[in-house]
């Protein structure tokens, strides 16, 4: 048996056994990489469905001048916890880049100044009121796109 054709047969062994496992890392990353992304958007979808859920709650209380202050500010308390912002806050921060974490709080804090303006009595039309509000579509926007910028990569 002659040595060089057993050398020849091992490398070409070794290659394609290295050349599967190359592939086979490659794809495990690929796939890895694909359940990351998927669960940073479920995270992000939870996060801005809570918090338009509770500004729309906010809101609501707002507009509401026939209630007694007392009750528009019990409302407007009441938003964050009734759509659990802030659990869905922390579990998208847990998953998500840096600027996305940064700009989800921010937006959280926005929403924040307005539900004080409702609960310290101010109506919808008041201008403590629409200054919230004009932050708060700010600071979502930049939110939308940095999940946007962070969800493409």
């Amino acid at each position: 048996m002659e040595w060089t054709a057993l050398i020849a047969t091992a490398v070409g062994a070794a290659i394609g056994v290295g050349s599967t496992l190359v592939t086979d890392r490659a794809t495990w990353r690929r796939g890895t990489r694909e359940q990351d992304r998927e669960a940073l958007r479920t995270a992000a979808a939870r996060f801005l469905e809570a918090l338009t859920e509770a500004r729309d709650t906010i809101s609501d209380a707002s507009g509401s001048a026939h209630l007694p202050p007392d009750e528009r500010a019990q409302l407007a308390r009441a938003a964050f916890t009734a759509h659990s912002l802030y659990s869905k806050q922390y579990q998208l921060e847990l998953l998500a880049p840096s600027e996305v974490a940064e700009s989800a709080r921010d937006a959280t804090h926005q929403l924040l100044r307005y539900r004080d303006a409702v609960a310290a009595g101010h109506l919808r039309d008041a201008p403590e009121c629409a200054g919230a509000r004009r932050a708060f579509r700010e600071a979502r926007q930049r939110l939308m796109a940095a999940m946007r910028s962070s969800l493409a990569r």
